[in-house]
């Protein structure tokens, strides 16, 4: 069977070709008896637009790049979820580029790379700075930045620092024996140092308190929650003094500590604290109190700024930095 073309769409349509594409770019000057009749037409044939070859014409694919260091986690997840809702009610597609290596970072260093032939980019968690020569994407498109800072780019971001002096105080209420569950981040181009920033403003805390925290209080988990489970056991074996106070860098380490401790007979909110961070869904579930990245805000206002841009709503040139506040979850771990 042969490929339904635009012609066709006309033809049964009995509009000219112009109408057709008028409407499938969604201009206005077309009236609602013909925009009515395309769509009846396009539904009747099953016509699907090419979109490559319509950019090649228009300059305009109708499509965004989203660039993420990992995928299917709960983060990310959310992430792309919350960046297609603000696509769809704007007629865009999005395509995924995770930067899992050294091989697609330099194929991303290249203009020519597929990465960039849709109308702009989306990035998170991604140091610019480290990543590409003086902090510049190797693009003319827009880009847009979610949880990362930047001076040369539009940016969407949260302060790492400041979750983790929010959970210093919130465990200090309840006890001064704190330990930290982490996540050692490798030391190449594509760390981030969310982790470190965590800790660092915990620490912070902790040091105006003069209260100290030894290397031996500060465990070290893989993203993995049998991982996690499995040191969270074997730390809650050797405490010897409870109450504890357990900073979990982020929620999964925060799910290991509550099992750990339930399956040791530890009663939790009691004879153990815990603040996670990242705000998971799942996390009301396990009774985890958390410190919530609101990622869905974060991702739909980065993606609004990036159509706007692609639109020219406002000048490629200026800059938007825009600071999310976390927000604290309570629940019974602390």
């Amino acid at each position: 069977m042969s490929r339904i073309t635009i012609k066709d769409v006309a033809k049964e349509a009995n509009v000219s070709v112009g109408t057709v594409s008028r409407v499938i770019n969604g201009e206005k000057n077309v009236s609602k008896e013909n925009v009515q009749k395309v769509l009846k037409a396009i539904e009747t044939l099953g016509y699907v637009p090419n979109t490559y070859a319509r950019g090649l014409v228009s300059g305009k694919t109708n499509s965004i790049s989203i660039v993420v260091p990992m995928i299917r986690t709960d983060f990310y997840d959310r992430l792309i979820n919350s960046v297609d809702c603000v696509l769809i009610e704007n007629n865009y597609e999005s395509s995924i580029f995770p930067l899992l290596s050294e091989y697609r970072l330099k194929k991303f260093m290249e203009k020519s790379s597929i990465l960039y032939h849709s109308d702009g980019i989306l990035m998170s968690s991604l140091p610019v700075k480290k990543l590409f020569k003086d902090g510049i994407v190797p693009t003319e498109k827009p880009v847009v930045l979610i949880d990362m800072e930047s001076n040369n780019y539009d940016c969407v971001y949260i302060d790492n620092n400041q979750i983790g002096r929010i959970a210093a105080n919130i465990l200090l209420e309840k006890t001064d024996n704190l330990y930290v569950m982490t996540f050692i981040e490798p030391d190449t181009v594509f760390t981030s140092d969310v982790f470190k920033k965590r800790f660092k403003g915990f620490e912070e805390v902790l040091i105006k308190n003069n209260i100290s925290i030894s290397s031996k209080r500060i465990f070290h988990s893989e993203l993995n929650l049998h991982y996690a489970l499995n040191e969270a056991m074997s730390i809650l074996k050797k405490v010897q003094k409870f109450p504890v106070g357990f900073f979990a860098t982020t929620d999964l380490f925060g799910y290991g500590l509550i099992l750990a401790a339930n399956n040791l007979n530890l009663e939790v909110g009691k004879d153990i604290f815990i603040v996670g961070v990242d705000g998971q869904p799942w996390t009301e579930n396990i009774g985890l109190t958390t410190i919530k990245q609101p990622i869905e805000e974060m991702s739909q206002l980065a993606t609004n700024i990036l159509l706007d841009k692609i639109n020219e709503k406002y000048s490629l040139t200026s800059r938007k930095s825009i600071k999310f506040d976390p927000l604290v979850i309570r629940r019974t771990s602390a």
